[in-house]
């Protein structure tokens, strides 16, 4: 687009071809598809407005930040958890499949698929390892107590 001026010296021809071809520099008005088509200014604040308009996220302690046009709003990955931006507008935050690190668990019960543990009892489990010393444990096995000292399930062999 070329900049337009008329002179002092211009006549009115002159005038009116430079006006009009203003006109067309800056474009059709009815072509305009913002919500305001009022004139060009108008529907240039109103696009201004829709990309520079801010909002705000806010965590669990609600503690806010605003996130302004123009910045990066950035999803922090930590430990065990993976968080994934891919295409049309998506973020996915997983907990990943193997933990560690971890500390303690605290859960009514807890798990795997076979066994589980609910309130200190260990039940469906398929085999148990002890490592240390179980001189205080007590292993049951359908309500009867199971020996866990070698001399007493040598003993209990012996005895049939």
């Amino acid at each position: 687009m070329a900049i337009r001026s008329v002179a002092v010296t211009n006549t009115l021809e002159e005038f009116r071809t430079t006006f009009n071809s203003l006109g067309t520099d800056v474009g059709d008005i009815s072509g305009l598809t913002t919500t305001d088509t009022s004139d060009i200014v108008a529907a240039i604040n109103e696009i201004n407005s829709a990309v520079t308009t801010a909002f705000t996220i806010a965590d669990d302690t609600s503690t806010t930040q605003q996130v302004n046009s123009g910045d990066v709003f950035r999803i922090s990955s930590g430990s065990n958890i993976t968080a994934t931006v891919s295409a049309t507008d998506t973020l996915t935050v997983a907990l990943n499949s193997t933990i560690s690190g971890l500390t303690s668990v605290s859960s009514t019960t807890i798990t795997d698929g076979t066994l589980s543990i609910n309130s200190g009892s260990i039940s469906s489990a398929v085999n148990i390892t002890a490592t240390g010393t179980t001189e205080s444990a007590i292993i049951t096995e359908n309500s009867v107590r199971v020996a866990t000292r070698p001399f007493a399930i040598a003993q209990s062999i012996a005895l049939g």
